[in-house]
């Protein structure tokens, strides 16, 4: 495989021809996720400074920015950033850089491009293609995304990506029960209620999973139990989807009797 590539869905990484280079220490890498982010646009050195360090910036901070980026020059140059068929390269622009990559080489827009594209297979009905781009999406994550870089600014990309991916896991395992697929649903659904008790769309999964699974009682003995917990726990009561997901049932169980 020739080319370079470039992760952010975990460790930051860069590959060339299927193998690891090093990115350098946790700054330089977090210049390499900024650059990354900006999409080929200019990112100002006060952008940079201001994720690196927020405010605590010292007085070198500018200096070591430049030192970063021509670090990763040579990363990139010693990758055969050419490789692609487009160039790989960051280039000076205005009071910042750039990054001229193919989006195909940067995991986190492969991984919205595919889910974006699974999204209108299943609006054209085509699920088992949905949820195939929609698997092979949920793979390019190796970990917690930009995992090892610290302060607000990737904690905040952070928690964008991780709602992301959590949308798209949650609409494999709706694609899976639609098409039928239920027992590896529920499986993974129960372990998934088990470990966020009070994340009221996994709980409506499951219920509709066990019901088209044919076990009526077990997805409304599931709702009993979420409504239970948040009453007990948070003084809630079920949100409206659960209360449908709740009637749905109902009302098909009603049916089945006449």
């Amino acid at each position: 495989m020739g080319g370079v590539s470039f992760g952010l869905l975990g460790p930051i990484s860069v590959w060339s021809g299927g193998e690891e280079r090093d990115a350098g220490p946790p700054q330089q890498r977090g210049v390499l996720a900024l650059l990354l982010l900006g999409e080929g646009r200019q990112v100002s050195l006060d952008e940079i400074v201001g994720a690196l360090w927020d405010d605590g910036a010292p007085r070198s901070a500018v200096v070591s920015t430049r030192t970063y980026v021509s670090r990763l020059r040579r990363v990139l140059a010693d990758g055969g950033g050419a490789g692609l068929g487009t160039e790989a390269e960051i280039r000076s622009a205005g009071g910042g850089y750039q990054l001229v990559v193919d989006p195909g080489a940067v995991d986190v827009t492969v991984f919205r491009q595919t889910t974006a594209a699974a999204r209108q297979a299943r609006e054209r009905g085509h699920l088992a293609e949905a949820a195939r781009l929609l698997r092979g999406a949920l793979a390019l994550w190796r970990g917690p995304a930009f995992d090892g870089l610290g302060g607000a600014f990737f904690e905040g990309r952070r928690t964008w990506l991780e709602q992301l991916r959590a949308s798209a896991v949650e609409e494999r395992w709706a694609l899976d029960i639609e098409r039928g697929d239920c027992g590896p649903a529920i499986a993974e659904l129960t372990r998934a209620t088990a470990a966020e008790p009070y994340r009221e769309r996994l709980w409506e999964l499951l219920m509709w999973a066990l019901d088209r699974d044919g076990r009526r009682e077990e997805a409304l003995a599931a709702f009993r139990r979420i409504a239970r917990l948040l009453d007990d726990d948070l003084g809630l009561d079920p949100g409206p989807g659960l209360r449908r997901m709740y009637a749905s049932i109902n009302a098909t169980a009603g049916a089945s009797l006449v």
